[in-house]
């Protein structure tokens, strides 16, 4: 049985070249984990068209491929997931998207209840699937900023 793989993105921003907040979603399903903007592959789609497809449809911004950084990746018993790092500075209008860090609702996808920037020092409960690549982003940070 093939795996299922799912690809997406981490939009994160730094402050003073210190402070690093991540863009997090929690499902509608979830009542207190929260993940990363990402969703299965589709037939015929390369990696990297599945991530930029996800994030559109999870937060309405558009991401070109030149914007993507480093990749992260987590294998599951069940499903992978690979997510790319992108800073929202090569977004110039991302700001019209978020009040007080929260993607205004009329842009939250109906997959997710809420999606929210976070300190990544000060991180919500995250999904089990995607604890280890929260770690390894965490763990890039700590020698970048």
């Amino acid at each position: 049985m093939k795996k299922i793989k799912a690809f997406g993105i981490c939009l994160y921003k730094t402050f003073n070249g210190r402070h690093v907040e991540i863009l997090l979603c929690k499902s509608v399903q979830s009542k207190t984990k929260w993940g990363l903007l990402k969703g299965v592959q589709e037939n015929g789609e390369t990696d990297i068209q599945t991530a930029i497809r996800e994030f559109s449809e999870e937060s309405s911004i558009q991401i070109d491929k030149s914007d993507l950084g480093k990749y992260f990746e987590q294998q599951n018993k069940s499903k992978d997931i690979g997510i790319w790092l992108v800073n929202a500075d090569t977004i110039h209008i991302y700001n019209n998207f978020f009040i007080n860090n929260y993607l205004i609702e009329e842009y939250v996808s109906s997959e997710n209840s809420q999606v929210k920037f976070f300190n990544i020092n000060k991180l919500p409960m995250i999904k089990n699937k995607q604890k280890y690549l929260i770690e390894q982003i965490k763990e890039y940070f700590k020698f970048k900023v």
